[in-house]
């Protein structure tokens, strides 16, 4: 068996969210989300304007849980240990309405979804045996709510970062140590 991929490491851990994620009490969640996406920011946003074009898939995108590449992968530290990462950005994000003021945006989107999705992408990221430094305290990275996530203009966001509305939790510099498998080659 090869050794495993950031990108399919991942894909695991959001399947493993996305069984969490329609328990009962957890938030409010369709039941095949969140769906994950990976690749260059633009990449993610060009597969999500390709789902519009389909009337199935158009409705199949959001909540997203998206891991931005490129990122840097330090090699060869030890002999239990397959790679290093120190900056995996990561954003768990859901569509949203451009009328909603603060206060709203944190009643429907980020304390029903968005803040349950984090905390299950946190205690999946430990629960996994694929890391070697996941403690839930001793996971560093940096966490920014975004409201109505766009290009920062002088007075507050101009233009969307997604093609769509979106409200989003970002996680930067994400810091994993991917554990080497004893079968890979």
């Amino acid at each position: 068996m090869s050794a495993p991929f950031w990108i399919d490491v991942f894909d695991t851990i959001v399947t493993d969210v996305r069984n969490d994620a329609t328990k009962p009490g957890v938030g409010v969640m369709p039941v095949d989300a969140p769906y994950y996406e990976y690749g260059h920011p633009l990449d993610v946003i060009n597969k999500l304007k390709q789902k519009d074009t389909h009337s199935s898939l158009k409705f199949k995108k959001y909540p997203l849980i998206a891991l931005f590449q490129d990122f840097t992968e330090n090699m060869g530290y030890n002999q239990t240990m397959r790679s290093s990462a120190e900056g995996l950005n990561i954003v768990i994000c859901t569509n949203t309405r451009a009328e909603l003021n603060a206060e709203e945006r944190y009643n429907l989107n980020f304390r029903t979804i968005l803040y349950p999705l984090y905390d299950l992408l946190i205690k999946h990221l430990v629960l996994s045996h694929e890391f070697l430094n996941t403690d839930p305290g001793l996971i560093p990275h940096q966490k920014i709510d975004r409201l109505y996530w766009g290009r920062s203009g002088l007075y507050g966001n101009e233009g969307n970062i997604f093609n769509d509305y979106i409200d989003a939790i970002e996680i930067q510099n994400l810091q994993l140590d991917l554990a080497l498998r004893k079968n890979c080659i």
